[in-house]
């Protein structure tokens, strides 16, 4: 498998067939897109009602900022992804939509009860669409198969995050301009929905540090894994870097997108210790120039997912 040509996993294929293509998935391109997913209805909906706060004024929008709790309005210029050391503006502007979220956290379209029902639901879909990755993928590490669930229980504190995104249109840019910086997720796994063919998504290969396109499909989504599972495979699987830049378009009008992210993250309490897999039982951690910097932390033996996700986000908002 190469990042020229992403693996597709079909979730209608038999286990052994769905396991065996996560393995390689996973120790390979660490990006691949899910067909059958089950949520092609629900993920317009979701759209629609982005759509339409998005088109809201700033001033209505901001009255919901972000807050420390990583839930809220997030305004162009407010978040900075990349992890290298040039700091850029990412062009967008989105709507964080944390666990355990109340009517009363939300904006007055979101809060409608219709449409909060609708969201709870299709978050707790994407976590359980989640929930079924992980436990393919513990079999893939042969472990047992609640390995990675158990460390990911609803019930208890995480930093699950269903996030709605928007990159207004660009009048003025050039092929290097960027929507989003190079960054890795900071959670295990990460659901993106692309919507209308909107293209502008890109992996880095870090082996040869190449830029792959990732294709946009509304009949599948993307799943990638985040730095959780570099550190839970000591390497063996990376948290994939990726990146939106500026579609090679005419006209401001065609360059507008929008997508869904749904940011699966281990209980803030699950050390980030590697798993007892012969996998990666005589590995060594080696991390290469990204992990150095996403990645800092001298042992992950006494490192939490809360305290990782923390030592990230505190690098990426200004509140």
């Amino acid at each position: 498998m190469s990042f020229s040509s992403l693996p597709i996993i079909d979730l209608k294929d038999d286990e052994s067939t769905i396991v065996k293509l996560m393995l390689n998935a996973c120790s390979t391109t660490g990006f691949f897109y899910l067909r059958n997913h089950g949520l092609l209805d629900a993920q317009q909906r979701m759209f629609t009602l982005a759509k339409e706060f998005f088109r809201l004024p700033l001033n209505v929008k901001e009255e919901h900022l972000i807050t420390k709790d990583n839930h809220g309005y997030v305004r162009r210029g407010q978040e900075n992804l990349t992890t290298s050391t040039a700091k850029l503006i990412d062009e967008k502007e989105a709507f964080n939509i944390a666990k355990y979220f109340q009517s009363d956290q939300l904006p007055t379209i979101f809060a409608q009860p219709d449409n909060y029902q609708f969201i709870l639901q299709f978050q707790q879909d994407c976590y359980a669409l989640c929930m079924a990755l992980l436990t393919y993928l513990a079999q893939s590490f042969q472990v047992d198969s609640d390995y990675f669930t158990s460390r990911h229980k609803w019930e208890e504190k995480s930093a699950d995050t269903l996030r709605l995104l928007h990159y207004p249109a660009v009048q003025n840019y050039s092929d290097a301009s960027i929507r989003a910086g190079e960054h890795s997720d900071y959670g295990s796994i990460t659901l993106l929905f692309q919507h209308l063919n909107q293209s502008g998504l890109e992996v880095l290969d870090r082996s040869t540090n190449t830029w792959y396109p990732v294709e946009p499909y509304n009949d599948m989504l993307v799943v990638n894994f985040g730095d959780a599972f570099e550190y839970w495979s000591k390497g063996f699987i990376k948290s994939t870097v990726h990146r939106v830049a500026m579609p090679i378009l005419d006209t401001a009008k065609e360059n507008e997108r929008f997508s869904i992210a749904y940011f699966c993250h281990p209980n803030d309490s699950t050390l980030l210790t590697p798993v007892p897999s012969k996998l990666i039982l005589n590995r060594t951690f080696e991390k290469d120039a990204h992990a150095k910097l996403a990645l800092d932390h001298e042992n992950e033996e006494t490192l939490t997912a809360g305290e990782h996700f923390q030592r990230r986000i505190n690098k990426t908002y200004t509140y």
